[in-house]
């Protein structure tokens, strides 16, 4: 390819070049203002998936309502001056302006909370004898008559509900309206909180829609974050290796116009992105500086007269060598667009357009500041020459080492995990997760999870259909289920079941709001014609992902073997848990498919490149290599495969495979050049592993800055990359030169050169 009319515009115009580029940036950078986060662990399923669609149907038949939880904490929440703040922010006209519109002005559909009912029984008309109420709707002062009311029945029935029987913790429940502003509300609230005149108690607004808005927030200051300690790693890298402040200008500026490029790409055409896509700004600051550093370093390298003929010659070589390594990553991070995974598939376009500005940027701005900026590499490693003598010295203890740790590393394959845990891809820092988790154990300690009965109309009516729910239930429960129905109310009240004590147990509940976890079902648990309901199943919170499956296989296996009479069907089991558990199967089929596609693309494009299926396969060694490292570097620090980590191993092979890559290349170059294989070879360790260290140990800087977020699954995913990383340059440096100096590789080689020439 001829280089020299892009060289000559490099070298005779860099001013121009960088500022028509920098315009170009510009204008599509602006369009990342449109990105924002979604926070909701269901978009990693497809919506036609059953569990999403089954959990779609059942808020829609329910009306399964959203709900602001104002978590309170006092010493006594009984107190009275706890009970009137807690009434002071329900009524506020901030927050509930009109108590009886259900919603249709003020997005709140009702609000419940102690304050309230204690309201209520002190309205009640005074029992003869001096006992009962004041009459009047409000919270009464002395602490002695809430005492009496917080005996009676309908307030005993809201204990775990509303408040804990240790009376130091207790919830107002705001629920939205269909068609409520979420985020204006939940504004609201706040300011009422904070505007509600005495703070005998501590209050913080939480729930799953509290707990996703919070994420989001965090997860954009991320981006500002990790941009920032990237930049700061990755310069102090750049610097030991050249002791100058214009290594670290060439190396990062590409870099960072390929991520604004990137994002502002993204936000064009897909705003949408999930905590995933935090990792996207690490992984290219590590690998666009790869790429600087190669063309900067061989800048350095080259000693021409003409700097026309210099550049022309850099982009030809080294340059080649960088648009090789492009293509092998892209196709690594295109491999994960296969996914059915709509975020996964995010994650893996938008590392893939990345890499692609990456090599634009590093083309056309490495070479112009290069150039205008007079670059001379003045650091170097001492000793490093010596380290090629070494390796082809000790080629097979550095093979028999390999493979050793290869091996135990597979024996440990079956102990390698598979854990979707949704408050583990979530800050850990945010209010709003911590009062949920505590919530969750106060409350109900598991997420919504539920299965829907479905009969004939009025099915739900007869004793033969009760009884078979009930059974079903009991069989649950011995299983160590625990759930709740309407069922039971109705079985425990009628031992021998008759249709109309049915009909008038059911009627009770139709239409009478039900408290599932954190979200209100605003016509109950029954449908009017009596031919729906849901059973509500707890899974408890902070069970392993593989005992979260076996309640979830346990529940539907006796689903699926229940019979109900009147044309009845049980559903299978849908909600929170129910969707980790249909990720998390798909996990190990999505990694598998991914990685063998990437292996297959990478190595037909190493063929294809080297035009030579010897050169291919070797070039993909190292890669194999740290694929089989893989399972012992997450059983060594007990990682688990999650929808962060699972996309590793496609990475790996498109951040893996650069360096052996460029050391082939160069191998192939100095060969070319008139040099015997073992000189070149010595050559390529010498010249381009250095730049490989670089490289690797500014990829790892990159990386690394997601370990100062308190997001435990990206601190995982950051741990393995960077593992990987190093003892993928370490395989590049060591292992592709010796199997590349075998006798039976020579000896392939040879006869294909001689083919080749013939």
């Amino acid at each position: 390819m001829n280089t020299k009319p892009l060289a000559k515009i490099l070298v005779e115009r860099p001013r121009a070049v960088i500022l028509v580029y920098t315009i170009i940036t510009i204008l599509i950078a602006y369009q990342a203002t449109n990105i924002y986060i979604e926070s909701n662990l269901a978009s990693f399923l497809p919506a036609d998936d059953p569990t999403v669609q089954l959990w779609n149907r059942m808020d829609e038949e329910f009306q399964i309502g959203t709900t602001i939880i104002i978590y309170i904490e006092a010493d006594d929440i009984r107190d009275p001056e706890v009970l009137k703040e807690m009434d002071r922010v329900a009524s506020s006209p901030l927050v509930n302006k009109y108590e009886n519109d259900k919603g249709k002005h003020d997005g709140i559909y009702s609000a419940r909370s102690l304050a309230q009912y204690i309201k209520i029984e002190n309205a009640k008309s005074p029992a003869p004898g001096g006992l009962g109420g004041e009459g009047i709707f409000e919270i009464p002062d002395d602490p002695n008559l809430i005492s009496q009311y917080m005996s009676r029945l309908t307030i005993q029935q809201i204990k775990g509900t509303l408040f804990t029987n240790t009376y130091d913790t207790a919830v107002i429940l705001l629920q939205l309206a269909e068609d409520a502003d979420y985020n204006s509300i939940q504004s609201n609230v706040e300011k009422a909180i904070n505007h509600r005149g005495t703070f005998y108690s501590e209050m913080t607004v939480t729930g799953t829609i509290a707990m996703q808005n919070a994420i989001q927030t965090t997860t954009m200051e991320y981006f500002q974050l990790i941009f920032v300690i990237a930049i700061i790693a990755v310069s102090l890298v750049l610097f030991v290796f050249h002791r100058t402040v214009k290594g670290i200008i060439i190396a990062l500026f590409p870099t960072a116009y390929s991520i604004a490029l990137t994002f502002g790409v993204l936000g064009a055409i897909q705003p949408e992105l999930t905590i995933l896509s935090v990792s996207i700004i690490a992984l290219l600051l590590g690998l666009g500086v790869d790429y600087s550093v190669h063309m900067m370093n061989r800048f350095a390298e080259e000693k021409h007269e003409d700097m026309v003929e210099k550049t022309a010659f850099i982009l030809s070589s080294t340059g080649k060598a960088i648009f090789l390594s492009t293509v092998t990553t892209i196709i690594g991070f295109a491999s994960l667009m296969i996914s059915s995974m709509t975020p996964i598939v995010l994650f893996g376009f938008g590392c893939a357009i990345g890499i692609l500005f990456v090599f634009i940027s590093t083309i056309l701005l490495t070479p112009s500041l290069s150039i205008l900026l007079r670059f001379k590499k003045d650091g170097h490693l001492p000793n490093w020459g010596k380290l090629s003598t070494f390796i082809l010295s000790n080629k097979f203890r550095i093979i028999i080492i390999a493979v050793f740790f290869a091996f135990m590393s597979l024996l440990v394959l079956p102990q390698t995990e598979t854990d979707t845990n949704y408050f583990d891809m979530a800050p850990q820092d945010i209010p709003e997760l911590v009062k949920l988790v505590e919530y969750s154990e106060n409350f109900g300690g598991a997420n919504y999870n539920a299965l829907m009965i479905e009969t004939e109309p009025q099915g739900l009516t007869y004793p033969d259909v009760i009884d078979a729910i009930y059974q079903m239930e009991e069989q649950m429960r011995d299983e160590g289920i625990e759930l709740y129905s309407l069922m039971d109310g109705v079985k425990e009240a009628n031992d021998i079941l008759r249709r109309n004590d049915i009909i008038n147990a059911l009627s009770e509940s139709a239409g009478v709001d039900e408290i599932i976890f954190d979200r209100i079902a605003q016509e109950g648990l029954v449908d009017e014609d009596f031919s729906k309901t849901l059973i509500v199943v707890y899974i408890p919170t902070g069970l392993g992902m593989q005992e979260i499956e076996n309640r979830v296989s346990t529940v539907n296996r006796i689903a699926s073997e229940t019979t109900i009479p009147r044309n009845g069907k049980v559903s299978a089991l849908t909600g929170q848990d129910a969707i980790n558990v249909a990720i998390n199967r798909k996990l190990t089929d999505e990694q598998t498919r991914s990685m063998i596609i990437a292996i297959l693309l990478v190595l037909s494009a190493l063929i294809l490149i080297f035009n030579s299926s010897v050169y291919g396969f070797l070039t993909m060694i190292p890669v194999a290599f740290v694929l089989m490292w893989e399972p012992g570097f997450l059983v060594a620090f007990n990682i688990p495969f999650n929808v962060i980590t699972i996309s590793i191993a496609s990475i790996m092979i498109g951040i893996g495979i650069d360096y052996g890559v460029h050391i082939m290349h160069r191998v192939h170059e100095e060969m070319d050049n008139g040099l015997e294989k073992q000189d070149a070879i010595k050559t390529a360790i010498e010249r381009t592993g250095l730049s490989l260290v670089e490289a690797a140990l500014t990829t790892i800087a990159g990386i690394s800055s997601i370990l100062f977020i308190s997001i435990p699954a990206l601190r995982e995913f950051a741990i393995v990359i960077i593992l990987m990383t190093a003892f993928s340059c370490i395989g590049a440096a060591l292992l592709l030169p010796v199997f590349f100096d075998l006798k039976i590789v020579k000896k392939i080689t040879s006869t294909y050169k001689s083919e080749e020439m013939s």
